[in-house]
């Protein structure tokens, strides 16, 4: 991908620096020890992580790295060196109760992953250089939401806060829409762990039910209420379909749903799957449908990504984030988000039309393309530590107004 992020760690020798990364969830701990002890990813690009950031404590004085919600609270050196501290708080969690966990690792570099105002206000406060990478959008309306997008436009805009990252062109454009300087927005992505070119094109085979996929948090707002209402609808009409879910149902309220509507027969929950599965879980799949309502802030689902590396049709729901990635008729068939009805119609509309299927799933290379972003994770990461003139002038060179993304920027925004 790009030269920094495949650059030797230490070829710059160790730097005093005292580097803490703050997430709200992400248990770096866990993780380390699963993989470790050689178990599998349970989320995108995963390995990929944990193995940047332990090459970056072979390199600087401290890395540090906070996870707010674990199950318990925590602070110890990893074998990589790395120090991972469990917040031990619970979704839902007033983020000013982290600030003594990050004033307990005294950094010197911070990096916020996620817009957390009172953290990024200790940082400004304490004039701690600051890098924040995202993977979150910011387009929900009213007066309240406003708001909070002005104030956290004014903290990122701070000098101090030196580079916003977000998870795709229109995360970023997003970002932009509320205030934040383009010129110190860097869309970022994942290195891919598989391509359109692992797999050939599909055509629609055999007669039996056709299986619908789902993989995601399993919510209401991830539209997960919508495709299950939309399974019962096309069962009640007669038409041959089951669904799988793969995900975390971490109230339980999408299995009771199922149950409501009488579907549980054709319903597999599947619970928590390895990533690494999910490819094999696409092709054995007819469909691949995200659902997402507008209200749920997606930054670019990594699920869009696997389901074009795998070649199977997708059905999207017309979430603003998904506009630059898909494109209806094309690369998918879209539908009007928490419509029920015309979910249904446009999982009907696939999986009756043999030539429209094979289509979709021989244009998913293409597409897929289109969506891949020059700066990984830890090539903007790695950028910003590093902090020689070159480097400051590759992010430059990458931001959202450099004038490299301007065919993805004009697919991002809507048509008047």
């Amino acid at each position: 991908m790009i030269e920094h992020g495949d650059r030797d760690p230490g070829r710059y020798g160790r730097m005093s620096l005292r580097f803490t990364i703050v997430q709200y969830a992400g248990d770096y701990r866990e993780a380390f020890e699963r993989l470790s002890a050689g178990g599998k990813e349970t989320y995108y690009a995963q390995r990929h992580s944990v193995d940047f950031v332990g090459s970056l404590a072979r390199r600087l004085e401290q890395v540090a790295v906070i996870c707010a919600v674990s199950d318990t609270a925590y602070d110890a050196v990893l074998a990589n060196g790395v120090r991972a501290v469990g917040a031990g708080l619970r979704p839902g969690f007033d983020p000013a109760a982290l600030l003594p966990f990050v004033a307990r690792t005294e950094p010197n570099r911070l990096s916020i992953n996620s817009p957390l105002a009172p953290v990024l206000r200790w940082a400004r406060r304490n004039r701690i250089r600051t890098i924040v990478p995202l993977a979150d959008s910011f387009n929900a309306g009213g007066l309240r939401a406003a708001i909070r997008h002005r104030l956290l436009a004014r903290q990122l805009n701070d000098p101090l806060i030196e580079w916003v990252g977000n998870h795709g062109i229109s995360a970023c454009l997003s970002l932009a829409g509320i205030g934040v300087r383009a010129d110190k927005i860097v869309p970022w992505d994942w290195p891919p762990a598989h391509r359109p070119t692992d797999y050939p094109s599909r055509n629609l085979t055999g007669d039996g039910p056709r299986k619908v996929f789902y993989v995601g948090s399993l919510s209401q707002a991830k539209g997960v209420g919508d495709l299950l209402a939309a399974t019962a609808r096309l069962r009640g009409q007669g038409y041959p379909v089951s669904l799988t879910l793969a995900g975390r149902d971490a109230d339980g309220s999408m299995a009771a749903r199922a149950r409501a509507l009488a579907i549980e027969d054709a319903v597999t929950f599947l619970g928590v799957v390895a990533n690494e599965d999910v490819p094999q879980l696409m092709r054995e799949a007819d469909l691949v449908v995200i659902p997402s309502r507008h209200e749920y802030p997606e930054g670019l689902p990594l699920t869009i990504y696997e389901a074009l590396s795998a070649r199977t049709p997708i059905v999207a729901s017309d979430h603003p984030m998904f506009r630059n990635a898909l494109t209806d008729g094309e690369s998918a068939v879209i539908f009007r988000a928490g419509d029920v009805n015309q979910l249904a119609a446009a999982i009907v509309k696939v999986l009756d039309d043999p030539a429209l299927y094979q289509a979709l799933s021989a244009s998913s290379e293409d597409a897929w393309n289109r969506i891949q972003l020059p700066v990984t994770m830890g090539a903007f990461v790695a950028a910003w530590l590093e902090d020689t003139v070159p480097a400051r002038q590759w992010l430059s060179s990458h931001s959202l107004n450099s004038g490299r993304y301007g065919a993805a920027i004009e697919k991002a925004v809507p048509r008047s």
